[in-house]
C-alpha cells in the first residue's frame, strides 16, 4: 500500500478541515419574507466544495480499500450541515481502521490471495513440465513480495524501475533479513531470471524456487 503514514495524515488534514467547516454553518430561515419551520442547515459552499474535493484524493489514494465508505464521498448530497457531519463520521472510521491496522491486514489479504493462485498455478505449470514457464511465474511472485516489503518498510529508489537484485539488496540494507537470507534469495532471483530468459536451467531448481518462494511468502507476512 502507499506510505500509510502519508494517508493517514491526509486523513487527519480532512477531519481538522471538515471540523473547521462544521463552525460556518447558517440557516436559509427565510422564504419571501416568510419565516421557514426547521430550516436546513448548510455550511459554506466554497470550503465544502474544496474539502470534498480533498476528501475525494484520500478515496482515489485508497483505492480498493475504499470500498466501505466511497459511495458516502461520491453521494451528491449538497453542501448541508448533516452531509457534512455525515463525511466527517466516514472520516473518522477510515482514520481508526488506518490506526487498528484493520486497512493493512485487509490489503495483506488480498496480496495473499493473489499470491496463493500464481502459485498454484506455477506448481500446475511445473506438473505438465512446462518448468521454464512455473519458473517466470515463481519469480513474478517473488518481484512481487520484496516490492511491497520494500514499501512496508518506507525504502525509496534512486532509479524509477528497480530491479529484482534492487530490492533485495536493499532490504538486507535496512537490515530487515540478514546475510544468510540475502544470498539465498540472491540464489533464488538467478534461477527466476534464467527461466525468464529462456537459458537453460535444471527442472529441480524450478522446484526449489517454487518451495522458496512458498516459504518466503509465510515468512515474511
Amino acid at each position: 500500500m502507499k506510505n500509510i503514514e502519508f494517508i493517514k495524515q491526509i486523513c487527519n488534514d480532512c477531519i481538522t478541515e471538515g471540523e473547521k467547516l462544521s463552525l460556518t454553518k447558517w440557516e436559509n430561515d427565510r422564504l419571501g419574507g416568510f419565516a421557514v419551520m426547521n430550516p436546513t442547515t448548510y455550511v459554506d459552499l466554497e470550503k465544502y466544495n474544496k474539502w470534498t474535493s480533498n476528501c475525494n484524493v484520500l478515496i482515489n489514494m485508497l483505492g480498493d480499500l475504499s470500498s466501505p465508505w466511497k459511495q458516502l464521498f461520491y453521494a451528491k448530497d449538497g453542501n448541508t450541515l448533516i452531509n457534512t457531519k455525515s463525511l466527517l463520521g466516514g472520516l473518522k472510521s477510515i482514520k481508526d481502521n488506518i490506526e487498528k491496522g484493520y486497512l493493512i491486514r485487509f490489503e495483506d489479504l488480498i496480496f495473499a490471495e493473489a499470491f496463493s493462485n500464481l502459485i498454484e498455478q506455477s506448481e500446475n505449470l511445473f506438473s505438465q513440465n512446462y518448468f521454464l514457464a512455473a519458473g517466470v511465474v515463481c519469480r513474478a511472485v517473488l518481484e512481487e513480495k520484496l516490492r511491497n516489503l520494500c514499501n512496508s518498510q518506507e525504502i525509496t529508489f534512486e532509479k524509477s524501475s528497480p530491479t529484482l537484485n534492487t530490492y533485495n539488496s536493499e532490504l538486507y540494507k535496512a537490515k530487515y533479513y540478514d546475510k544468510t537470507e540475502f544470498k539465498h534469495i540472491d540464489y533464488l532471483i538467478s534461477i527466476g531470471n534464467s527461466a525468464a530468459h529462456n537459458n537453460p536451467v535444471e527442472r529441480e531448481n524450478i522446484k526449489k524456487l517454487i518451495e522458496e518462494v512458498k516459504r518466503i511468502l509465510l515468512k515474511y507476512k
